[in-house]
């Protein structure tokens, strides 16, 4: 087959979605496939898959221009295009590859050779059907994805993991992670984000003492991943570490709020989405148009803790490691 590539995602989210899809492909086309990847997450599909992949920088002009010389030089024959901006079209077209698939969203359609209609990018539906349309294979449901387990991080054996973090606003931030590590008395806490999460990781560390690990900004992609393996169960908003930990196959419960777990819930069948019932949700704004955020609030550490209970037993603690 001749050989292709595919331009994923740049957000981690949707970049573990789509890698989902492409790992289902058949063999005789996997053979032939390269990924172009964000480049600052190069390492974390190097840590979860075996294709091979070139880094996508893009960063100035210069590094733009080096990108397109390196896919130019390998000789591929089709390009897939997974984002759906005018930018990554206008790059297909640089590289000279004869066959560009993608949406015909953003003005685009012109640099497309294999143009799909833009409504194909339907909120109702999750989005794998739109990645499984672009990259000409099956569809399979979220939750028949087994997951891909990491090494686990042994400094952490059956935590709880909170990743309270959600870089699209505070249409996504669920503010009742402190309660919930109020009530989980008998867990070890274990707090996953970047450096943007550290004054909410705080808040956490503070109801809790004594049973909380702020580990915020101090983890990569690839060490979140162990660490969340190490866990019986995550708990996070709809975020890139939400994806993460389905991809892995931990048990996750997935907060929504502004956003649809119809379309971007977590992979997995340990995975469970929990959200109001809002007449105004989902709306997909960063932040609420009515400042109330009745579909975060509607969400209550009571149920919250029992799904924790019903999936922690998924991954039970290993003898001798509660609370230590």
């Amino acid at each position: 087959m001749a050989p292709s590539v595919i331009l994923m995602p740049n957000w981690i989210g949707d970049l573990l979605l789509a890698l989902s899809v492409v790992m289902k492909m058949p063999e005789e086309r996997l053979s032939g496939t390269t990924l172009l990847v964000p480049q600052q997450m190069t390492g974390l599909v190097g840590a979860l898959s075996t294709l091979p992949h070139l880094p996508f920088a893009r960063s100035s002009a210069e590094e733009r221009r080096r990108t397109v010389e390196e896919v130019r030089c390998r000789g591929f024959r089709s390009i897939y295009l997974l984002p759906f901006s005018f930018s990554s079209a206008l790059f297909a077209v640089k590289t000279g590859i004869p066959h560009r698939r993608g949406l015909s969203r953003e003005f685009r359609r012109l640099l497309l050779t294999d143009p799909l209609p833009g409504k194909l990018r339907d909120r109702s539906h999750h989005i794998l059907r739109e990645y499984a349309e672009i990259l000409q294979t099956a569809y399979v449901s979220p939750e028949k994805w087994e997951g891909v387990p990491v090494p686990p991080e042994k400094a952490y054996p059956g935590s709880i993991v909170f990743c309270p973090g959600a870089k699209y606003g505070p249409a996504k931030q669920w503010n009742n992670f402190p309660d919930l590590g109020r009530q989980l008395t008998a867990e070890r806490i274990v707090v996953l984000g970047t450096n943007e999460e550290r004054a909410a990781a705080g808040e956490i560390v503070r109801s809790a003492p004594g049973r909380v690990t702020d580990l915020t900004g101090r983890t990569s992609l690839q060490e979140a991943a162990a660490v969340m393996s190490a866990a019986r169960a995550v708990v996070s908003n709809d975020s890139g570490l939400m994806h993460l930990a389905g991809f892995l196959g931990v048990p996750v419960i997935g907060i929504f709020g502004s956003t649809s777990p119809a379309w971007t819930r977590p992979l997995g069948r340990h995975a469970v989405t929990m959200s109001g019932s809002e007449p105004c949700a989902p709306c997909f704004r960063r932040e609420c148009r009515y400042g109330h955020y009745r579909c975060l609030d509607a969400v209550t550490t009571a149920d919250v803790m029992t799904e924790i209970a019903k999936l922690s037993s998924l991954h039970p603690i290993p003898p001798g490691k509660r609370g230590k």
